[in-house]
């Protein structure tokens, strides 16, 4: 006999199905109308917010996040809407909720939104300043077997946001197999695009449930000096390719003191948008690779330029815009060690994030529910928010005595050799490269977010009142 929980699940699911038969074609109008009836499938006060949210957006018809949808829609099949809707909404958001509520009410404690998987280190690229030099590329990785046992744990906790990283994803045989054994999950796969084939392409798009980020540091000079001669243009013909299939396309940066200018400019992110990438993410360098480069970290200044264009870029432009460690206001701060995501490395290792290279955990040794239990995870979501500017989120690079902290309490071990070089020898410099940005951060907190949140507490329009008004670049 079918439970209660079963029936309000199975009736979701019907709901979905019929919205999913309306999307094809669907104007904006029908859209807003759609959100009406999605408020209503559920009884979370967090979900209905996002809906809520998502509709002012849609009925604003100056906002860019009205242009997105229609790009998305028109670029899509309409095979392709429905699996999305599937994966990314039904699953990720709705019944992905409520499954991680019940799951916290019997384990007393909530599983994240997100994984990031590395099946493989195995890499045909060797780029100057990634952050996964440590790692011995020899490894054999995960099996099949392994990430698929994976996967279906962070189904039963309602985790169906799975984030692909390496190595190079497309360098690990088993992964186009392993996407289409898990329709229900949403996959981002981030690639260097040098592998990728028409016939990979034909195939990503009959799977349907996947997003494929190509990873660009800027124009030919920015993103050859990092990945190597000649890497830009396969990387503008797998774009190509990928906007042929009509897979959904992303874009992500390593952002550095070196290539900052350009890739947060208003001519990368049009050019990124005209070669169809639908959103575009930040992530700084960080020095986590036991060969620390300092020089390459970007300066306070240069950090909130890029904070400062990406919220002018989020106001103008039709693509999704995710800056990591600039968004901490948005999130509250530092989402890792399970509070929002977590990372299981191509050994197996439990990592809090993918620039936290410590673990107690192995995957061949623990379940997923007892790793995102362990004290390591503990302590840090303990600790969180890390600092009360969440301008300053990261226990890394902004917080890095937190870090040590942890560390001396727990004693982890580090996940390959050189990984404790910016907690000992380096000690120093990453306090004081925290200390400077600190007083930027401070000053820009107090001025733009401080007063903003105090406002927002008591007012419906919260979310809006916590974004800043984006200042000139």
């Amino acid at each position: 006999m079918k439970t209660l929980a079963e029936i309000r699940e199975a009736g979701m699911e019907q709901a979905f199905h019929q919205i999913c038969r309306l999307l094809g074609g669907v104007s904006l109008d029908r859209m807003i109308q759609l959100t009406h009836l999605g408020e209503h499938l559920t009884h979370d006060p967090e979900i209905r917010r996002i809906v809520r949210g998502v509709r002012s957006y849609l009925e604003n018809e100056n906002h860019s996040a009205r242009r997105l949808f229609a790009r998305v829609m028109e670029y899509l099949p309409r095979e392709n809407q429905e699996r999305l809707f599937r994966s990314l909404f039904l699953h990720g958001f709705f019944l992905g909720k409520k499954r991680r509520a019940e799951f916290a009410k019997t384990n007393g404690f909530e599983p994240p939104l997100l994984m990031i998987l590395s099946p493989s280190w195995q890499c045909n690229l060797r780029c100057l300043g990634c952050y996964t030099l440590g790692y011995a590329r020899d490894s054999k990785g995960l099996s099949r077997e392994t990430v698929d046992r994976i996967l279906s744990e962070c189904e039963e906790m309602g985790i169906f946001f799975v984030t692909i990283l390496g190595g190079e994803p497309l360098v690990w045989p088993p992964l186009l197999d392993v996407i289409g054994a898990h329709p229900d999950v949403f996959f981002q796969v981030y690639t260097n695009g040098t592998l990728l084939t028409p016939e990979i392409a034909r195939r990503l798009r009959e799977l349907g449930n996947v997003a494929l980020v190509f990873s660009i540091e800027g124009g030919e000079e920015q993103t050859d000096s990092w990945r190597g001669k000649g890497v830009y243009r396969k990387i503008m013909d797998a774009m190509d390719m990928a906007r042929e299939a009509r897979i959904i396309i992303g874009t992500s940066a390593t952002v550095t003191s070196r290539n900052v200018d350009v890739v947060s400019s208003d001519e990368f992110l049009d050019f990124m948008i005209s070669k169809g990438s639908l959103a575009q993410m930040y992530f700084l360098y960080i020095p986590v690779n036991g060969r620390a480069d300092f020089s390459l970290m970007v300066t306070p200044e240069q950090r909130d330029l890029l904070r400062r264009r990406v919220l002018r870029a989020r106001n103008t432009k039709p693509i999704f815009v995710i800056d990591f460690w600039n968004d901490g206001p948005y999130v509250e701060g530092c989402i890792a060690g399970g509070r929002s995501y977590f990372h299981v490395n191509a050994n197996g290792d439990v990592e809090p994030c993918v620039y936290t290279h410590i673990a107690v955990d192995n995957i061949h040794e623990k379940s997923l529910k007892e790793a995102l239990n362990s004290p390591l995870f503990r302590a840090i979501r303990a600790r969180q928010p890390h600092n009360q500017n969440h301008l300053r989120p990261c226990m890394i690079i902004d917080n890095p005595h937190v870090m040590r902290e942890i560390i001396a309490q727990v004693r982890p071990r580090f996940t390959h050799p050189g990984a404790e070089q910016i907690y000992t020898e380096c000690k120093e410099q990453m306090d004081a490269y925290a200390a400077r940005y600190a007083i930027l951060a401070d000053e820009v907190w107090q001025r733009e977010y401080a007063a903003c949140r105090g406002a927002a507490s008591d007012d419906p329009r919260g979310d809006e009142l916590q974004r800043p008004v984006a200042s000139a670049g």
